[in-house]
């Protein structure tokens, strides 16, 4: 299955329904499925399969490892909590890695989704579904998506988000990249580092996390 942009007659904006919890209901999407906004359009993609939630649970299980280790540890890491900015950006990023402070400021508020700057980090995990979405914009994004220029690569580094993991399970891939340096004014990332999956991913201060990598694997080649 796959991602799709959603062109529909609304009662209220996109993002307004969104931060409400309203527009999944709205669309008549199926239990599991995540609409997001991208440049101000409706993106839809399936529920993730398990394989991609067990990779989040690795990464959300090396922060809560050094966590345990140093209890100065100042970050933690949240599954599929929203993020947005009125009008134009609501994303549900796999992982959040947030300030511990700040995450229980959310917590106390009951805030229902936090905004792009609270997260210090971004990670999203590729699916054959939602790759193209995920990666920075290439000619291959731009043909099968309308020549839309953007992804939540772009939204990411527009908002000024400081990191943005991906991990890209992409047979031809295989790889994780740590995007930083981020330029809002050209919605892109500066710096990158890399590691294949068998190496351990090593997040730099202020993180200072080790990602065990080992057990990590390509979607199967079957998948669309």
């Amino acid at each position: 299955m796959s991602v799709g942009f959603v062109e529909v007659p609304l009662p209220d904006s996109p993002y307004e329904m969104w931060i409400r919890g309203e527009l999944e209901r709205y669309l008549g999407l199926p239990e599991g499925f995540r609409a997001e906004i991208i440049e101000g359009d409706i993106v839809v993609s399936p529920a993730p399969r398990f394989a991609h939630n067990w990779f989040a649970t690795s990464i959300i299980a090396a922060m809560a490892r050094a966590a345990d280790a140093d209890p100065t540890f100042r970050w933690v890491a949240i599954a599929g909590t929203g993020a947005g900015e009125p009008e134009a950006r609501g994303w549900i990023p796999d992982v959040a890695i947030m300030d511990r402070g700040r995450a229980s400021e959310a917590l106390a508020a009951d805030e229902a989704v936090i905004t792009p700057l609270d997260m210090a980090m971004a990670i999203e995990i590729t699916s054959p579904s939602n790759a193209d979405h995920d990666r920075e914009p290439g000619p291959q994004h731009r043909r099968r998506n309308g020549n839309r220029i953007m992804t939540k690569w772009t939204d990411c580094a527009s908002a000024g988000v400081e990191y943005y993991l991906l991990v890209d399970r992409d047979p031809r891939v295989v790889r994780a990249t740590l995007h930083c340096d981020p330029n809002p004014g050209t919605g892109r990332y500066e710096s990158a580092a890399a590691w294949g999956f068998g190496q351990p991913i090593i997040l730099p201060e202020p993180f200072g996390v080790t990602i065990d990598t080992t057990e990590w694997t390509a979607w199967p080649t079957s998948n669309p």
